[in-house]
């Protein structure tokens, strides 16, 4: 199968995720990548053995080589659309980072100049890569639920401010940065829990949001405050309606002074599906190493998604069927390994790229990316305005926070140019 050659915008950590799973796809072979800072450009070089000429500090100059197939994308998240839509009319297929962008405005755009330049583009969502999502799909696709009426997402954190508490400490600054990062949990962890939840339901056409976000838990101490401000929200709850009828309420939140939970549901007439976790951590070559392979091991037990569903049997007895989605998942993948481009991003990704998926086939995560930023921009509108927002309205208001012009160590880099 042929050798595709990837070159990597951005060196930061997420990119050392996407390099783990690209050692476990053969056929895949970076050779180029670009980081505007010095030092994490040489770490990184030395740590993946790379050669001083094929490290640059500017993508654009990286971008003229001739043996690049197609470009990952880990940079932060208000610079996704302006390096993506480059990436793109620079004439390559683009994989980036989640967000699709923090805003609508910003994500319309990059799916537009996808659809102008004939390239591929993929947004990545994990959550979309597991049993969970596979097995959900089924259920749904043969009407188990009836009527799908409403539905629930919720994901809770006690403490995983980034870049502020423990469990997130190691994440860059730039998180917690509005002029970055554009905004937080909705558009950070939320991407994971929307984008799945769109997907499921076959992306229906949202109509009104109602949302409110909120910077509510105190730092710990004002010196610590002063040194980890955040500029943007911890939580973002709300109420979405949709044209078929159904309903969505939402709770994301990064920081909450109660027991952390996640808890996402689809509430049926016949019945109703409930989520154990949901995989926002890339999945098993992501996270597992060695023993996230073909054939068995993964991710420990309190990451593992899981699924049930709770109903009514032909007989009308009240039942609870466990689908054991994460136990199955190593099973259908040990058993067939071709069901591995349906677990993982980057594998899903070269499988599209090489042919092996199509348009009709593959996840259009570019699409659900998109109706995920409609959501988002609702939460964000409605609560600035103080009132519920409609679908258009949220599409005619949304503005772009894309960074166009970049200042760098080595000048200001004009991605419009």
């Amino acid at each position: 199968m042929k050798e595709l050659r990837v070159a990597i915008i951005g060196c930061g950590t997420i990119s050392h995720r996407h390099m783990k799973v690209w050692k476990n796809i053969p056929q895949v072979k970076v050779v180029a990548v670009a980081e505007i800072e010095e030092p994490t450009l040489k770490l990184w070089g030395e740590r993946y053995g790379f050669a001083e000429k094929d490290l640059y500090h500017d993508f654009r100059e990286m971008l003229k080589r001739d043996d690049i197939d197609a470009v990952d994308v880990c940079v932060h998240n208000n610079l996704h659309t302006p390096v993506s839509t480059y990436v793109l009319k620079a004439g390559y297929p683009c994989y980036s980072e989640k967000p699709m962008s923090a805003t609508y405005a910003d994500s319309k755009l990059l799916y537009d100049t996808a659809q102008a330049t004939g390239q591929k583009l993929a947004i990545q969502i994990s959550s979309l890569f597991s049993m969970q999502t596979y097995i959900a799909k089924k259920v749904l696709e043969a009407g188990k639920l009836g009527n799908i009426y409403h539905t629930r997402v919720a994901n809770v954190s006690r403490r995983r401010r980034n870049n502020v508490d423990r469990a997130a400490l190691f994440t860059s600054p730039a998180f917690r940065d509005k002029v970055i990062a554009g905004h937080g949990q909705i558009v950070d962890l939320g991407i994971y829990h929307f984008g799945q939840m769109l997907y499921l339901l076959d992306l229906p056409e949202l109509t009104s949001v109602l949302g409110k976000l909120h910077n509510g838990v105190e730092m710990p101490n004002e010196a610590w405050a002063k040194s980890h401000a955040m500029g943007v929200e911890d939580m973002g709850v709300g109420f979405a309606t949709f044209a078929n009828g159904m309903s969505m309420e939402i709770q994301e939140a990064s920081a909450v002074n109660t027991d952390e939970h996640n808890d996402h549901h689809i509430l049926g007439s016949k019945g109703a599906l409930m989520w154990g976790m949901t995989d926002d951590f890339g999945g098993d070559w992501s996270m597992g190493g060695n023993g996230g392979g073909f054939g068995g091991g993964g991710l420990p037990p309190m990451l593992q998604p899981q699924l049930k569903y709770r109903g009514q049997d032909e007989f009308g007895f009240d039942v609870t069927i466990d689908y054991h989605a994460y136990d199955n998942q190593q099973d259908f993948k040990t058993y067939d390994p071709d069901m591995m481009q349906w677990f993982d991003n980057q594998l899903h990704w070269y499988n599209y790229l090489t042919g092996k998926l199509t348009d009709e086939t593959r996840y259009n995560t570019p699409l659900i990316g998109l109706n995920t930023s409609l959501l988002t921009e609702g939460l964000v509108l409605s609560s600035d305005l103080g009132r519920a927002v409609s679908a258009d309205e949220i599409k005619a208001m949304s503005k772009s926070l894309a960074i166009w012009k970049q200042e760098t160590p080595w000048g200001i880099f004009d991605y419009e140019a």
